[in-house]
């Protein structure tokens, strides 16, 4: 992935965040649609993914391809998504996808069904990596994706929970000239990162009372768009303050950083 592609998916995601406390399903099947649409068409992948394309002219062929099947909001923030510098137009349709599958996973967190998610993900990818005759079936080039679509269904109704069934469907629609296996354990992948970003490592120097981890929870969870498990490390080498790391964020709020800095200003 070419950096430029790196900062605005790190971008795309930050702009996500605020959005993902009010988020459903439907936000994330309407992400979805815009990625397929962009994905089967070159003309449109190319003009939202060219940075010498004026704003305007990417503003208004988004409005004029799905302002009329997606809500406001979405439309909104796939505007923000086209202003940033992808390297190619496969790395936008990517970016979506992936931002589709970001906010499933959220809403499953939020929904305590995480796990349930990443379980149903792996179960199906199995069963049709042990099964020859739904490989072919799904992978068949003459096949429409409506037939594809009722052979899945037929499988996980009522079997899976509504975020799983949203996924294992968008597999098989951008499968493409994939295997919907390897697009369902790149899918499994993508929510596990996401839920290892839901565990924030708080060091402190010393235990904190009920209030103030209900605080810290509540800023935490206002800054990343959900809520996150908090596990307390005590170290007393920091002196004090607060040291959180979520992923690969750091928020170094320690004393010891803080006499660290001023030492560096003083030399």
């Amino acid at each position: 992935m070419a950096s430029s592609t790196r900062q605005s998916l790190a971008a795309a995601k930050v702009a996500l965040n605020p959005l993902l406390a009010k988020a459903d399903l439907k936000f994330a099947t309407e992400l979805f649609a815009v990625a397929s649409a962009t994905a089967t068409s070159n003309q449109l992948r190319s003009l939202l993914s060219d940075p010498s394309a004026e704003g305007n002219a990417k503003s208004g062929a988004v409005a004029a391809v799905f302002a009329k099947s997606i809500s406001a909001n979405v439309l909104e923030f796939v505007n923000v998504l086209v202003g940033l510098r992808w390297s190619k137009g496969s790395d936008l349709v990517s970016a979506i996808e992936q931002l589709g599958v970001h906010v499933v996973a959220s809403i499953a967190a939020n929904g305590k069904t995480l796990g349930q998610l990443e379980s149903d993900l792996f179960s199906f990818q199995q069963a049709v990596d042990s099964d020859q005759d739904l490989q072919f079936a799904l992978g068949d080039k003459l096949a429409t994706e409506e037939a594809k679509l009722s052979l899945v269904d037929s499988l996980i109704s009522k079997r899976v929970s509504a975020e799983s069934a949203i996924l294992i469907r968008q597999a098989v629609v951008s499968a493409r000239r994939r295997r919907v296996s390897l697009v369902l354990e790149q899918f499994g992948k993508q929510v596990s990162a996401f839920a290892s970003r839901l565990v924030a490592t708080v060091t402190v120097a010393r235990p904190m009372s009920e209030n103030q981890l209900e605080r810290l929870e509540k800023a935490l969870a206002a800054s990343y768009g959900q809520s996150l498990k908090l596990n307390i490390e005590l170290d007393e080498s920091i002196l004090g303050g607060v040291r959180v790391q979520v992923a690969g964020d750091i928020i170094d709020g320690s004393l010891a950083s803080r006499l660290s800095e001023a030492k560096l200003q003083l030399a």
